[in-house]
């Protein structure tokens, strides 16, 4: 589970965005997996796949935001 987690930082940290959606989505698996055989509580579970969400979109705005336009 740790090794999955540190791929998707990794690749975002390198921002390579697409590599990082499949990572994230084998994170995912294999957090539901550690939770639902009690590794880790259900809780924890959600709250570091949302964290791992919200860290992959911020970083996929940062990169297509559209530079502010100058004012006259």
């Amino acid at each position: 589970m740790r090794e999955a987690i540190r791929d998707f930082n990794n690749s975002i940290l390198h921002g390579d965005l697409p590599k990082a959606a499949e990572q994230l989505k084998s994170a995912m698996r294999v957090i539901d997996r550690s939770a639902a055989k009690g590794v880790i509580h259900k809780n924890q579970a959600a709250r570091r796949k949302s964290t791992m969400t919200k860290r992959l979109l911020t970083k996929r705005a940062e990169t297509t935001k559209a530079p502010a336009a100058k004012k006259a």
